[in-house]
């Protein structure tokens, strides 16, 4: 009896899922992490001018769901009692988004820190550039990684809290859904452009290439997601 009980108590404190080792959805972090950091380099104007018009977009739209969806299995982890940390992937999963969203607001102020800069001079030659992009990438790793273990991921799991209590799949999906609209609000301001204006935008990309734009989004998104649920199901439970 006391042991049944301690289970239930265990499954409300964690809301409503067992807890899981952190190895267990590792390879799903990684993937994401790779999502992020490969989206990340898709803001170099050389790269975005050579994907189809509509790519750059929904790549854009689908970063918030995906860290939304990170925080979600991120909540379910289990450090141990000596809590050690944050495993890598999950920071790195975290920590990629966070630059992306930093570059796409830095990019529209045309503003920089110190001297890191996401804009390229146009006078460069185009290796100088890619040089130029990547140092701005690799300045700003390190207080993005810190960043995002002290305040993205509980910032993340925080939110995500009441969507633990649904079954996974469902849980999963509606992590997905709170994090597009989350999104929106996001690279709404992030690029200085009204919510219904960036509504608009996104619209106009769906009627241009319905098949490449949805695909892209949904790819991105819905992939990392299968294997999350699927890695959380069959892996042991702590």
């Amino acid at each position: 009896m006391w042991a049944d009980f301690s289970v239930y108590a265990d499954l409300m404190k964690h809301g409503g899922h067992r807890r899981l080792a952190p190895r267990t959805v590792a390879p799903y972090f990684w993937l994401v992490a790779l999502v992020h950091a490969a989206s990340v380099a898709t803001l170099f104007d050389r790269v975005a001018a050579a994907l189809p018009a509509p790519v750059p977009l929904a790549i854009m739209s689908a970063q918030v769901p995906l860290l939304v969806l990170s925080g979600y299995f991120e909540g379910q982890l289990d450090y141990g009692p000596s809590r050690i940390g944050v495993p890598r992937p999950v920071k790195l999963a975290f920590t990629f988004a966070f630059i992306y969203i930093a570059a796409v607001t830095l990019q529209t102020l045309h503003f920089s820190i110190g001297p890191l800069d996401p804009t390229p001079p146009l006078a460069f030659p185009p290796a100088q550039r890619a040089l130029w992009f990547a140092m701005f990438t690799a300045g700003m790793f390190f207080p993005f990684y810190l960043a995002a273990s002290g305040g993205l991921i509980p910032v993340m799991r925080g939110l995500t809290r009441p969507l633990r209590a649904l079954p996974r799949l469902a849980g999963a999906l509606a992590a997905l859904g709170l994090g597009g609209v989350v999104g929106l609000g996001v690279f709404a301001l992030a690029t200085e452009i009204q919510l219904g204006a960036f509504v608009d935008r996104i619209q106009d990309a769906i009627r241009v290439s319905p098949g490449l734009a949805v695909g892209a989004a949904l790819g991105m998104t819905v992939v990392p997601m299968i294997l999350g649920v699927v890695l959380e199901r069959d892996g042991p439970e702590e």
